[in-house]
């Protein structure tokens, strides 16, 4: 499992790029959804440092329960694979100047 991955880390990045360059609203859409993921996992992080610091809990186990949040999960795993295809992308658009 830990293959598939590391190997969907490295290859996803790539056709999202092809598909950025080549449309216009795939691109918008990228960016529009890595926004909301970025709120997301913002917001979710921001709840949990606040909750440790209303109840005075902070241990590891608390901290680590931000961790079993699926949207956290999901938002950051898309945010996982938006990092390397924006640096492909602009790579790409250097590339082409």
């Amino acid at each position: 499992m830990l293959f598939w991955l590391i190997a969907a880390f490295i290859v996803v990045p790539f056709p999202m790029t092809a598909l950025a360059v080549r449309f216009r609203v795939v691109r918008y859409a990228l960016h529009l959804l890595a926004l909301v993921c970025y709120y997301t996992v913002g917001s979710i992080i921001t709840a949990a440092v606040y909750s440790n610091r209303a109840h005075d809990t902070v241990f590891t186990t608390d901290v680590h329960n931000v961790l079993l949040n699926p949207w956290f999960l999901f938002t950051g795993a898309y945010l996982g694979l938006y990092i390397p295809y924006r640096l492909l992308a602009g790579f790409w658009l250097y590339r082409r100047a």
